[in-house]
């Protein structure tokens, strides 16, 4: 079996440089590419426009924080930047800063589409950009939860946690950022902020969270189904509201959408959320997260 700190090197250096390039592409093409106001589809270069340095910028902040993530895969002589560079709690901080700037990043190209629409009139480029940027949370996540020599907890994505764990926690964080898409609503920023909430704990495996989390799960799967039928029943409607949207689609193309984006995640928010409903599971997660337990002393005085 290949040794666990030479599988990490590889994935750093393979992985990491992939999405290094990636997000050093979008900070050009975010400020040289053009921008469609989704109103009057006028149009203007990014470099014009705020939304184009927002999105530059970000793209800018993560590859550098990747580069950092990086660096620290290889040996150096004692220095301060070597001390930083590959402390353990150092590199998990900067980790974690790097999943927060892309799920920002995520967050800013759904805005974006209530004004402009970057690259083309059609929205699919940037549906496809904000899908595959969520996607890499769970990478990143994946790296953070088994980089340390010596574990100090057990993450959902630890190599020794439960299949259904890691399941879960990747759906729960690519849902968190995939739901972006759907941010012409102000109140889906708000659910995906609770999603969010709920991935960060469930990572974490905190013994609430585990009761927490199916329960969104469920909530989600009726809101989902709840959608898909309303869109279904009237879709006409649908098909309206995606022309408006920037998105030309043909009768069966809307259903197809309707399958995909809402049916499809709803059976896979039930079925993972239903696994969870075993007593053993949630003894798993009490003993590889064990909570002091609070002694009690007595003390008698002899009378």
């Amino acid at each position: 079996m290949i040794n666990e700190s030479i599988k990490l090197k590889f994935f750093r250096l393979t992985i990491f440089p992939l999405i290094m390039i990636i997000e050093l592409v979008l900070s050009v093409l975010f400020l040289v590419m053009p921008y469609f106001d989704t109103n009057t589809y006028s149009r203007a270069m990014g470099y014009q426009l705020f939304f184009g340095w927002l999105l530059s910028v970000l793209s800018l902040f993560a590859f550098i924080s990747i580069l950092l993530l990086f660096l620290s895969s290889f040996n150096y002589k004692e220095s301060r930047f070597s001390a930083f560079i590959t402390d353990d709690r150092k590199v998990q901080i900067i980790g974690y800063a790097t999943v927060f700037l892309l799920y920002l990043q995520i967050v800013s190209l759904g805005v974006t589409q209530i004004y402009q629409a970057p690259f083309m009139r059609d929205l699919t480029p940037l549906y496809s950009l904000i899908l595959g940027i969520s996607l890499l949370l769970s990478i990143l996540l994946y790296f953070l939860a088994n980089f340390e020599s010596v574990p100090t907890r057990v993450y959902a994505f630890s190599e020794e946690s439960l299949v259904r764990f890691k399941l879960t926690a990747f759906w729960l964080i690519f849902l968190t950022g995939a739901m972006q898409l759907f941010a012409t609503e102000w109140s889906i920023l708000v659910i995906g902020l609770l999603f969010l909430v709920t991935s960060f704990f469930f990572f974490f495996l905190y013994r609430y969270s585990v009761i927490l989390t199916p329960i969104v799960l469920i909530v989600h799967f009726a809101f989902s189904s709840l959608m898909a039928g309303i869109s279904l029943s009237d879709i006409i409607t649908l098909l309206e509201n995606l022309n408006t949207g920037g998105i030309e689609v043909s009768h069966p193309q809307a259903i197809t959408l309707s399958v995909f984006f809402l049916i499809v995640p709803a059976i896979i928010s039930i079925v993972l959320a239903q696994s969870f409903f075993r007593k053993w599971v949630l003894a798993w997660v009490k003993e590889i997260n064990p909570e002091p337990e609070m002694e009690v002393q007595l003390e008698y005085a002899d009378e």
